[in-house]
């Protein structure tokens, strides 16, 4: 088990349960990650940013998406990174 794969887990369900402004301190951290292309396209991480894009909402959704859209071209061609694109309408544009 790869050490995404096992904080994913993690950062999920705190995501998850996390009052608001603490999850909105872990989505800027993710999207500050320098391993952020590496979550997209892990098997587990992806369901990270999958949860992420479903629970923000307006400039921090906005925001997300942004951080993802320079990596769609990387994301369509990997089984996992598709997930991410299909998750969210805004990023299939």
């Amino acid at each position: 088990m790869s050490e995404i794969t096992f904080y994913s887990l993690v950062v999920e369900k705190c995501l998850n349960l996390a009052k608001e402004e603490d999850r909105i301190k872990i989505i800027k951290e993710l999207m500050n990650s320098p391993q952020f292309l590496q979550i997209l396209q892990d098997a587990y991480g992806n369901y990270v940013i999958q949860s992420a894009l479903k629970l923000c909402k307006g400039a921090l959704n906005a925001a997300l998406v942004e951080a993802i859209k320079p990596h769609v071209p990387v994301l369509w061609s990997h089984p996992y990174g598709k997930k991410v694109i299909l998750s969210s309408s805004n990023l299939k544009k």
